[in-house]
């Protein structure tokens, strides 16, 4: 079977009928015929809170937090509704500010700022970059009842209204993106994004993957509440990033709902491990650190000792704010976390992405790079392999592990949820047969 990738310059790939456990991508959803239409209705009617026209009244000054660039939440077409229940509160648009929840991701520029929230914002409203780098960006908001310290942007605590907006998808960290991850980390001091993350690092993998509450998630509920964050506005998304569901209100309660409706969307069922795992990054190609969630769905599905071939251009390399990977490079956990503690590697947030690489990478499959954002000494260095096309990776996979190598393509792998085993959908078959 002929495989095509996103992306041309990595070339296509055939694998034999004989070797193809499946190719899987999530099933088929449509869109919302009116997404104006139903955001109205959701902050009119939202979850666990009045509706965000009634929580506007009277406040002073509002504050709306969005994901970044490296995210494909269309935003700009979430923005007038929203703006339109503001307006009818009595907010003037010199009272509405807007956020870039970073992380520590790099900062955006303004020509990307209008791509993510529309030309017309950028000119009308002022726009920030959260600065995680710089701690006089923010300010302590005290400590949560588990004894985590709280530092926030000090937009957000000068706020008296702070929405948030993005998608909800899985994700390794945390179980699912949205909510008030939007805040923890995206919006956070150092302090407070190094403890949220370094969480996850003692949690077991099936107390956290594809659940909504877990540990992790308790502490960014925790610390997103104590921060101020005030109402939500999560959108579910498909392979093809049209929105087909959204959901507003509490932090907890709409996001809970949100992660259900997520679930029906993004889990895919994949009968066995396979010997040889293809997945492509799209659309999270803006460098390896993003990349790696796409990593993280291929690891779940590889056998042990298996390969895990990831493609991806990789347009930024490894990652223009963290340093840290290229100087240290992939290796065994248990090193990591050595390297974290004595304070060699001072940002546990990059400690955390290296666990997350390394379990697949150093302790459960060979990983070969196709890409052309990072050269082949750069992956090496790194202790991956590399490869210039798929057909030359799966050339070497077949090479290593022998002929009779099952194969699975997992497509769009940075959006899946991937569960092994048990009865494969209708939808799930007819992936699987082109």
């Amino acid at each position: 079977m002929r495989i095509e990738f996103p992306y041309t310059q990595y070339g296509s790939v055939d694998i034999p009928e004989a070797n193809l456990l499946g190719v899987y991508g999530l099933p088929a959803t449509a869109p919302l015929p009116d997404l104006s239409a139903q955001v109205s209705r959701v902050l009119n009617c939202p979850i666990g809170t009045p509706p965000l026209r009634e929580l506007a009244h009277g406040k002073a000054n509002v504050l709306i937090i969005a994901d970044d660039i490296s995210r494909p939440t269309p935003v700009h077409r979430i923005l007038p509704p929203i703006l339109n229940a503001l307006h009818d509160a009595g907010i003037e648009d010199a009272r509405i500010e807007f956020m870039l929840a970073l992380g520590t991701h790099r900062p955006m520029t303004r020509e990307e700022f209008g791509k993510k929230l529309g030309p017309e914002i950028v000119a009308r409203f002022s726009v920030h970059n959260h600065d995680w780098q710089d701690p006089k960006a923010c300010v302590f908001m005290g400590t949560t009842a588990e004894g985590a310290d709280v530092w926030v942007n000090k937009k957000v605590s000068q706020a008296d209204l702070v929405i948030g907006i993005g998608r909800i998808m899985p994700i390794d960290v945390c179980g699912f993106t949205g909510g008030g991850k939007i805040v923890i980390p995206g919006v956070c001091g150092r302090i407070t994004n190094s403890q949220m993350h370094w969480t996850r690092v003692h949690v077991p993998d099936d107390e956290v993957i594809g659940r909504r509450d877990n540990p992790v998630r308790h502490s960014i509920d925790s610390l997103a509440r104590k921060a101020g964050l005030d109402f939500i506005v999560n959108v579910i998304m498909n392979d093809r990033h049209d929105i087909v569901d959204v959901v507003a209100g509490d932090l907890v309660d709409a996001h809970r709902v949100g992660c259900d409706k997520a679930r029906r969307v993004h889990e895919v069922r994949v009968p066995s491990r396979a010997d040889i795992v293809i997945a492509d990054g799209y659309p999270f190609d803006i460098e390896f650190w993003q990349v790696n969630k796409a990593l993280d769905s291929a690891g779940r599905v590889v056998s042990d000792g298996g390969m895990v071939i990831m493609v991806s251009p990789c347009y930024e390399g490894l990652s223009r704010a963290h340093p840290e990977i290229a100087e240290f490079g992939y290796r065994k956990v248990s090193e990591i976390i050595e390297l974290v503690e004595s304070g060699r590697i001072r940002n546990r947030v990059v400690g955390v992405h290296m666990i997350q690489v390394s379990r697949v990478a150093m302790e459960k499959a060979t990983v070969i790079l196709v890409t052309d954002g990072i050269g082949k000494e750069g992956v090496e260095g790194v202790g991956l392999d590399y490869a210039p096309t798929v057909a030359m990776a799966l050339a070497a996979a077949f090479e290593r592990l022998g002929p009779d190598a099952r194969v699975a393509v997992l497509r769009n792998a940075a959006e899946m949820l991937p569960v092994v085993g048990g009865p494969l959908s209708a939808t799930d078959r007819e992936e699987c047969n082109g």
